[in-house]
């Protein structure tokens, strides 16, 4: 996406939505939930986790902050009025813009927001595939190198707790692997 059209939708998001100041590990969106909100990330982090359906337990399978993916929300819950699957928390104190699906869609009665929503989504739907296909098909230490090189952003910002649950390994597992790097 071009720097200027995500300035664009940046600026119209926070200018439509409430800025709120949350501590780590507030949920946003709970499991079973119908997600009615987005959040635009300014500062901190938000992490996506899956929530495995017979055991009950989480695994993260996504990160937003924000110089990555800064728009968050579980979205097929958002597109679909559907209970959520997936749980939405912050990872660390974080400043965010919340945005009501009300007003997503008054804003996308604007053509060019519509426009440049459309092309975020799908650019942030591209890269969220090429992660998990890298995630299901490289081993944890591949992985991580791959983190390292194409996303230097998540390794510096995203503490390695959640880290190493994204990748299914212990954090001490982690710190071994990151000093081999």
């Amino acid at each position: 996406m071009i720097n200027n059209d995500f300035n664009i939708l940046s600026r119209k998001l926070e200018k439509a939505g409430t800025p709120v100041n949350l501590q780590s590990h507030k949920t946003l969106i709970e499991f079973n939930e119908i997600a009615r909100k987005l959040f635009f990330v300014k500062k901190g982090g938000v992490v996506l986790y899956h929530i495995h359906p017979t055991t009950g337990e989480e695994r993260a399978i996504n990160f937003f902050i924000p110089d990555y993916h800064p728009i968050a929300t579980i979205a097929e819950s958002f597109a679909y009025d559907k209970p959520s699957k997936y749980r939405l928390a912050t990872f660390t104190n974080s400043q965010l813009i919340e945005i009501s699906k009300d007003t997503i869609t008054e804003l996308r009665s604007d053509s060019e927001f519509a426009e440049i929503f459309q092309n975020y989504g799908i650019m942030t739907l591209l890269d969220k595939n090429e992660l998990r296909a890298m995630l299901i098909s490289l081993n944890s230490e591949e992985m991580l190198q791959y983190l390292h090189t194409n996303l230097p952003q998540i390794i510096q910002q995203v503490p390695s707790k959640y880290i190493a649950n994204f990748l299914g390994i212990t954090p001490q597992w982690l710190s071994k692997l990151k000093h081999k790097l």
